[in-house]
């Protein structure tokens, strides 16, 4: 017997769904993981074009006889956006003219299937909440007051049950196919990581932008604005992807192209109105090679989160997906961690309590987050229109891939 038990391997063969199990798990862990690293490059990259200033002229002192270098910065954001959307929806366009070439399918039978779902109405929905929930556009609003750090995080967080209600509302589940229990514990988890994040880089203010500063009723309702269109949109990205069986690098493309067709009118009013000269952010961009790698870097970017965001919705559906995005600021907190403790020969509880306190609290936030997950469970009420609703457990126990809606 123990012979026998000696030519058994050390370590159990996995069973074929645990292998189902992990890989999923891997393979959303990786999905979120790029996510957070684009959409921080991201933010990254928009800064960094609205800081860049080139050479306009050499302007002579009447007074002196010197001459003065004049230098014109960024300040073009119209024109950045509807270059973000032509080239993410051409893009697109191309990938699944490849991708329909690569696998034997038929563009033709593509196309007319969405001219068949052309009236639906939340084509035009999902078209205009990708408009406004634009991050860049997004930037374009600057507060002239601060806001509470508390009051930041809820509002941050109030995303995650507007996803469930949205989704509710178009799939006919109840909360959206998830539990409340589920819906509530994610909410006070995202709350705590924005809390957290707020609390350990000390923000005097929270906000950025490059545009028009508001304040008062305004800016309460730009506000309330960005925090429910982006949620939505993923939402309808979902719909148009289940409901209405649309190709997802098709309706990223048509998506896309429509938004800027959509922008063009606004683009032009600004241009004529004075408040952006389009003529000469063409000339900036296309002139200054700086400026042009950074504009084709940034919009490299955007059509790679619009990729990624897409196969989150794929593979968990769009709360969780919505979900997900709470995770920049755990992705912020881990990126800071090791640059302190390599630069520093003291404990971050030695050395910086208050920071370490609140590093406790983002690690609860996590485990709120992790429970919020475990015990999702679909609800026991389902409608006919919800096929495609179920709790992501439900999806790792079934071991769902990329392939479930093709």
């Amino acid at each position: 017997m123990s012979a026998a038990q000696e030519n058994h391997p050390l370590l159990r063969s996995l069973s074929e769904t645990a292998v189902s199990h992990i890989w999923f798990a891997f393979s959303v862990g990786a999905l979120v993981v790029a996510w957070c690293v684009f959409d921080f490059w991201n933010h990254e990259s928009v800064s960094g074009i609205f800081q860049q200033t080139v050479v306009k002229g050499q302007v002579p002192n009447p007074f002196t006889g010197e001459t003065w270098t004049e230098l014109e910065p960024f300040a073009y954001s119209l024109t950045l956006a509807f270059v973000q959307f032509a080239f993410t929806g051409i893009v697109f366009c191309f990938i699944f003219a490849a991708n329909a070439s690569a696998t034997g399918g038929s563009i033709k039978n593509n196309i007319a299937h969405l001219q068949s779902t052309a009236s639906d109405r939340r084509w035009p929905a999902l078209v205009g909440t990708h408009v406004f929930g634009s991050v860049l556009l997004q930037s374009l609003m600057m507060p002239t007051q601060m806001m509470s750090l508390g009051l930041f995080a809820a509002t941050r967080a109030v995303e995650i049950p507007v996803a469930a209600s949205v989704r509710a509302k178009v799939s006919g589940a109840h909360f959206g196919g998830h539990t409340p229990f589920a819906v509530g514990l994610m909410f006070a988890a995202a709350w705590l990581l924005f809390y957290s994040y707020s609390q350990i880089a000390e923000c005097l203010c929270i906000w950025s932008g490059f545009g028009v500063a508001l304040t008062g009723v305004p800016l309460f309702f730009m506000y309330a604005l960005l925090i429910i269109i982006p949620p939505t949109n993923m939402v309808l990205q979902e719909s148009v992807l289940v409901q209405l069986q649309v190709n997802p690098f098709l309706m990223q493309g048509v998506q896309n192209l429509c938004a800027a067709l959509l922008f063009l009118p606004v683009l032009m009013g600004a241009h004529w109105s004075g408040y952006e000269d389009v003529h000469a952010a063409a000339l900036m961009i296309t002139g200054h090679r700086e400026v042009y790698m950074a504009v084709i870097w940034l919009c490299l970017q955007t059509a790679v989160l619009s990729a990624i965001t897409v196969a989150l919705i794929w593979m968990v559906d769009s709360f969780w997906a919505v979900a997900a995005r709470s995770l920049r600021v755990v992705f912020w907190w881990i990126k800071q961690l090791p640059l302190y403790y390599f630069t520093s020969g003291t404990l971050l509880s030695v050395s910086r309590p208050h920071a370490s306190l609140w590093c406790f609290v983002m690690v609860c936030g996590i485990v709120l987050g992790i429970s919020a997950v475990v015990t999702d469970r679909k609800p026991l009420e389902e409608t006919s229109e919800d096929k495609y609703s179920g709790s992501l457990s439900e999806r790792l126990t079934k071991g769902l891939g990329m392939g479930r809606y093709v």
